[in-house]
């Protein structure tokens, strides 16, 4: 039998493992429901129970409540590059390899989250970024830098605390909306792209694979995911324009992995359990064909997912049913 971690790296290396590898991602409630639910004692014991092949750790904060006042208070250039920016020393990698022996049977993934797009949109607003994009951009690239570097050093420090013991550099933004992306191909390119990179390449450099997370229709950018070093796409929305797993499967199958895809929106919270049954059945089918597929919601699961939908889509990929 195969070990999850055998299992998950199986799947990315676009080979069919035993069973589909899984993964899980919920509010704190839904956990909590389903561990009374269940008469379980943590969240350990949850995630096997499932099924659950990754295991996903990260440094703690530990800095002031406020590490970015700095930089949402820069105007012009000159005040960013006065301004003091957030040190990833803030952050406690103490516990990172301890973490890594404890999930050893596992696939870890790790790393800064990195949502440079995100930060610098709930730092200045997402409307003035955009309008600063056309009339500031040089304002704008250096920006996005400073906050690249915190995310930078963060993985940096992470993986040396881990001692080579990491599978997946696993990062996220959101680029895409229910229909479309939220900025052109070509401002992704010039504005974006270089921070990627930049990620994506400290990641290869440390023998890592590499997940990207981005909410949305993103399928527009996927050639320059891949282009760039991209392994993994989570969360794959599939009810998102041009998301549509029969699609991406046939036109980007065979250089990347989906991760993700069972629908939050409509099938989970609103579908029988004989229904989810079909729907993870489904996806196992079209994605998984030669590997590439890890069977996980397409968001978080909230709580308006009945808990027998969340269970019976476990099942599918145990092969309980």
């Amino acid at each position: 039998m195969l070990s999850s971690k055998e299992r998950v790296l199986m799947a990315m290396n676009h080979e069919e493992p035993d069973r589909v590898p899984m993964d899980y991602w919920a509010w704190a409630e839904v956990n909590d429901r389903l561990k009374e639910r269940l008469s379980l004692k943590d969240y350990d014991e949850l995630l096997e129970y499932l099924g659950v092949d990754l295991r996903t750790i990260r440094a703690p904060y530990v800095g002031p409540p406020d590490c970015w006042t700095g930089l949402r208070d820069a105007k012009t250039i000159e005040d960013l590059e006065k301004c003091e920016f957030p040190d990833p020393d803030m952050f406690d990698y103490s516990n990172i390899e301890r973490l890594c022996d404890r999930y050893s049977h596992y696939a870890i993934m790790s790393g800064a989250w990195s949502p440079v797009f995100c930060t610098a949109s709930g730092l200045i607003g997402m409307e003035t970024l955009m309008v600063k994009t056309y009339e500031e951009p040089d304002f704008v690239k250096l920006f996005l830098e400073k906050i690249t570097d915190l995310f930078y050093e963060q993985s940096v420090r992470t993986f040396q605390a881990a001692n080579g013991k990491l599978d997946i550099f696993f990062m996220g933004d959101d680029y895409g909306t229910q229909r479309g992306l939220i900025m052109s191909p070509k401002d992704w390119d010039e504005f974006y792209a270089p921070h990627v990179s930049r990620l994506f390449d400290l990641a290869k450099d440390s023998g890592l694979k590499v997940m990207l997370h981005s909410c949305g229709s993103v399928s527009k950018l996927i050639p320059r995911f891949i282009e760039l070093g991209m392994d993994a796409l989570d969360p794959v929305q599939v009810r998102a324009v041009d998301m549509e797993p029969e699609k991406l499967k046939a036109e980007f199958g065979d250089s990347i992995t989906f991760h993700g895809g069972l629908d939050t929106q409509h099938i989970l919270p609103f579908s029988t359990v004989e229904e989810v049954r079909a729907e993870a059945r489904r996806l196992i089918e079209i994605f998984g064909r030669g590997g590439g597929y890890i069977l996980a919601p397409s968001q978080e699961f909230l709580p308006d997912i009945p808990l027998e939908n969340i269970l019976a889509m476990y099942e599918v990929g145990r092969n309980d049913v």
